[in-house]
């Protein structure tokens, strides 16, 4: 097959990315030419989200297990991609669902901003080409900058250069990664037969702290320490539905992408990973205690989460990455639902200052259930979908443990578990304070919102109904593998 005929095959199998180009373009062309540019841009958004959920869906039957190869290696297209395709597909539809219900009114630029980071996401996920890769994650990176920094407000602007100025130095490290793995192998594809003989004939500390400066980039999109400095601050700053949307659907990228690092295995990742975990579970979970800002302190625990992530792609013998995937899907509705509920608290209570939320739940008893059901998750209690995620992970690496010399792995089970512990008291410290405490001064509240409630509590059903079916999520991750 010549390069030209490889070219049209492969554009083909892209289906889902020709429907965000086009819809991207639209949207850009009606942000310029109409007056009502925001109203258009909502419309257009909506439907180029649904277009390309629905190719994705049309894409699935025709996938085989083992994906196939697109534009000389460049892309590889497998189920693993399409799950998180669709993943953040559904995230973008939350986005626009949670902006519209509390009239944000985003300018039409944030509309295209999101297509702009689902673009790039599209593409991240199925790559096994370092610099396809690159480019899928500059793209994300640089349209979440803007979106960070969107707000007028002078905090908008600080969070947004910090949140640059990491991203930048994170990229700087994996770009030499990357280019002494070059040196290495020739080779970008390190999926290939090639890159694999050339990094086993290399030292394999050398090799960790390479692959280790490569991950950088892919741990700051995550969240993970030690590239999380950017965290609390764009959490708290950045509009509600925005950071709502990047604190899943950019990781759910990431993720994939160290998995397939991971699957690879051109070398030992679990001593590096399982450093990044100590250090993620360290840092979000002690710092998330002392919080006393609602967004904050999720932002925090969302460093955490990606400890616990991270944990699911420790591998053994025979072993895989499924509880990862598994997470991932659990974590959708748990980390979105929490903003969706941090704003419904805003507007109850008009803050999001935890001590201040006094009295909330015995005024709302809708709320105070709906804030249990959905911190316990994050916790990782039963009968919510959130324990069956982090029982997998944690499975899957007592298996990995119980396949690996010496008790390091032990070690870390151990300590992932007391830090799952430790994550009970700030997440239910919330909860505390709307159920037992009275209020510190006299809240006015809102009129009753049925439609937020209804919404609200769907986000807790799912977390509730996957624990009693989790079967539906088995069968939706199970075809990976």
């Amino acid at each position: 097959m010549s390069i030209l005929e490889e070219i049209f095959y492969s554009s083909t199998h892209i289906l889902p990315e020709w429907v965000l180009f086009v819809g991207i373009l639209a949207t850009c062309l009606a942000l310029s030419v109409t007056r009502e540019g925001n109203k258009s841009t909502f419309y257009l958004f909506g439907l180029t989200v649904l277009l390309y959920l629905y190719s994705l869906m049309i894409s699935v039957p025709q996938m085989t297990a083992e994906g196939r190869d697109l534009y000389q290696g460049l892309l590889h297209l497998d189920k693993k991609a399409l799950l998180i395709k669709q993943l953040c597909g559904i995230a973008a539809i939350i986005f626009m669902v949670h902006a519209r219900l509390f009239s944000y009114k985003p300018a039409g630029e944030v509309y295209v901003l999101v297509l702009f980071v689902l673009f790039g996401i599209s593409f991240l996920s199925m790559t096994t080409h370092f610099m396809t890769a690159y480019v899928s994650l500059e793209l994300i990176s640089l349209a979440s900058y803007v979106l960070a920094a969107s707000g007028k407000a002078k905090k908008n602007f600080e969070a947004g250069i910090k949140y640059l100025i990491f991203g930048a130095t994170a990229t700087a490290l994996m770009l030499f990664g990357i280019s002494l793995f070059y040196g290495i192998s020739h080779s970008l594809n390190f999926s290939s037969s090639q890159f694999a003989e050339s990094v086993a004939l290399n030292p394999t500390g050398p090799v960790s702290i390479i692959a280790f400066m490569v991950l950088g980039g892919f741990l700051f999109k995550i969240a993970a320490a030690p590239f999380h400095q950017w965290v609390p601050d764009v959490y708290e700053t950045t509009s509600t539905p925005v950071i709502s949307f990047l604190s899943f659907a950019p990781k759910a990228a990431g993720f994939v992408f160290i998995s397939r690092m991971v699957s690879a295995d051109f070398t030992d990742l679990n001593y590096t990973l399982a450093l990044i975990i100590v250090l993620s579970l360290t840092v979000g979970n002690s710092a998330a205690i002392w919080q006393n800002d609602f967004k904050r302190m999720l932002g925090y625990s969302g460093i955490a989460h990606s400890g616990f992530i991270l944990t699911g792609l420790i591998t053994g013998n025979n072993s895989d990455v499924y509880g990862t995937f598994f997470y991932l899907v659990a974590y959708l509705p748990m980390t979105m639902g929490s903003f969706f509920l941090a704003d419904f608290i805003q507007k109850k209570g008009q803050t999001l200052d935890i001590p201040s939320m006094g009295g909330l739940g015995k005024k709302y008893p809708l709320l105070a259930l709906n804030a249990i059901a959905i911190l316990i998750s994050l916790v990782g209690f039963p009968p919510t979908i959130g324990f069956l995620a982090k029982l997998l992970v944690f499975s899957s690496l007592a298996d990995a443990a119980s396949a690996t010399p010496g008790y390091l792995l032990y070690g870390l089970l151990v300590f992932g578990l007391f830090n799952a512990a430790i994550a009970l008291y700030y997440y239910l410290r919330p909860v505390y304070m709307m159920i037992v405490r009275d209020p510190l001064s006299k809240n006015t509240g809102f009129s009753y919102d049925l439609l937020i409630t209804l919404v609200l509590s769907y986000f807790s059903f799912t977390i509730i109904y996957l624990f009693l079916r989790p079967d539906l999520v088995s069968e939706w991750v199970g075809g990976l593998f």
